[in-house]
């Protein structure tokens, strides 16, 4: 009995590791392929399947090309300063309207958070034209400010901060007013301390998705050189001038890896995060 059992448990971790293995291989393929193109000097082998997956010849000549062909340093600054005002407006303003929705009692909280979830399940295509607009009135066209300020508000960031704020003990809350601290001053003091692991989770994700945005920068900047990495990448190496597969995977590659380093060294606030919000 004592054999049979070992032998299920041996199965089912091995079971579970290869198909754990499996899904790794399945959702990074992409970036090994296009990591390996772009370090083969030869690109004979770029549809060649599983050939491809070898860099030929290794060099460093694509990504070299990608600086002298293109202004990566200008799209890659313009997409760390858009990056950097997203985050901190997304998590400010998620901080804001996440603690009255979790521990304060008035007319219509429920409806409210309820409205504010039904926006998740439109299509960020339907606030273009609106958005569009109401930039246009604003005088705020063709600018890196009006390309962020859309993103600002994210029904998942109050949603997020909201369940963080909950899971928050109420004698803490209530120890803080004893002493006569006010909301704001019990939110700053009490409630963003706590909730460190959210907040960095929010940040991860408003990063991921304000440095890969690509459809509301393109149509809202024009100039050249005021548009981000995402934007300016398929702009100038794609389409019918592109010049070389291997160079647009190189630009890709770099694109990818600052996101790759943050996520890295902030994983474990991100689990953290996500844990506190499905409680």
């Amino acid at each position: 009995m004592a054999m049979g059992k070992q032998l299920r448990t041996a199965l089912a971790m091995t079971g579970q590791y290869a198909g754990l293995i499996g899904f790794g291989i399945f959702t990074t393929f992409p970036f090994i392929w296009a990591l390996s193109v772009a370090l083969s000097a030869d690109p004979s082998n770029t549809w060649l399947f599983p050939r491809s997956f070898w860099p030929t010849d290794i060099s460093l000549m694509w990504f070299k090309r990608v600086f002298d062909d293109m202004p990566f340093m200008t799209y890659m600054k313009n997409s760390t300063w858009m990056t950097l005002q997203t985050i901190v407006g997304v998590v400010v303003l998620s901080i804001l309207a996440g603690y009255p929705l979790a521990r304060l009692r008035f007319p219509g909280r429920n409806f409210i958070f309820v409205a504010i979830l039904a926006t998740m399940m439109m299509p960020t295509e339907v606030a273009i034209i609106p958005n569009f607009i109401t930039l246009k009135h604003m005088g705020l066209l063709d600018t890196q400010l009006g390309a962020v300020i859309p993103n600002l508000s994210t029904a998942f960031g109050i949603f997020l901060m909201k369940q963080a704020f909950e899971a928050v003990p109420q004698d803490l809350v209530d120890a803080a007013r004893v002493d006569g601290a006010t909301e704001m001053q019990i939110l700053w003091r009490v409630m963003v301390p706590v909730s460190g692991p959210s907040i960095a989770s929010l940040a991860i994700f408003s990063l991921v998705n304000a440095w890969n945005d690509y459809l509301w920068p393109s149509i809202v900047i024009s100039s050249k050189e005021k548009l981000p990495l995402a934007v300016g990448v398929f702009n100038d190496l794609t389409g019918p001038f592109a010049t070389s597969y291997s160079m647009v995977m190189a630009a890709i590659v770099m694109t990818v890896i600052p996101v790759l380093i943050f996520f890295a060294f902030t994983q474990r606030y991100f689990i953290g995060g996500l844990d506190g919000a499905v409680k």
